[in-house]
């Protein structure tokens, strides 16, 4: 599979205001702790972008596949994520993303990156009764229980904190 096309000519959408509709599909290479982008399935890219004076508008819907790493147990689950990417930006000054608008070519990765980067969880699991794995040996709990003496924890000023239940 080939990677998802970012780069996009905007001579025709600054210059004769004409609307440049994208439909793209490929492998999105995003990677954010324990999650990346699948590159088992195509992502796809479908939006417009237009021009309303001075302003660049770019509405975008990227659907996805995701390999999160539970925080529990740390096994990958795959999950479809599907966003709405809109920004507006002004074509006359520097913008966040440093898109330079003198050159034809415009490439909207720094865009998608962070708008599916925001849209991960920093918490995943794969299930809410996952058990994780096991703080002595590491174990994953949801195949085996283990079955270790509890720690004899000395008295401190946190051992208080062991009788939490997180």
């Amino acid at each position: 599979m080939s990677k998802l096309n970012t780069v996009f000519n905007l001579d025709k959408v600054i210059n004769t205001n004409s609307d440049l509709t994208i439909n793209e599909e490929g492998l999105l290479n995003i990677k954010y702790s324990g999650t990346t982008a699948s590159d088992e399935s195509n992502s796809q890219l479908k939006g417009l972008i237009t021009r309303d004076g001075d302003y660049l508008h770019i509405k975008l819907e990227v659907k996805f596949s995701l390999n999160n790493e539970c925080s529990r147990c740390l096994k990958i689950t795959k999950s479809e994520e599907s966003i709405e990417v809109i920004e507006k930006l002004y074509l006359k000054n520097q913008n966040e993303y440093d898109l330079d608008f003198n050159n034809d070519l415009i490439d909207i990765y720094p865009i998608l990156s962070e708008k599916v980067i925001d849209s991960i969880s920093l918490v995943t699991l794969c299930s809410s009764e996952c058990l994780g794995l096991c703080s002595i040996c590491g174990k994953d709990q949801n195949l085996n229980k283990c079955s270790h003496e509890e720690k004899n924890l000395k008295e401190s000023p946190f051992s208080s904190l062991s009788e939490l239940d997180l």
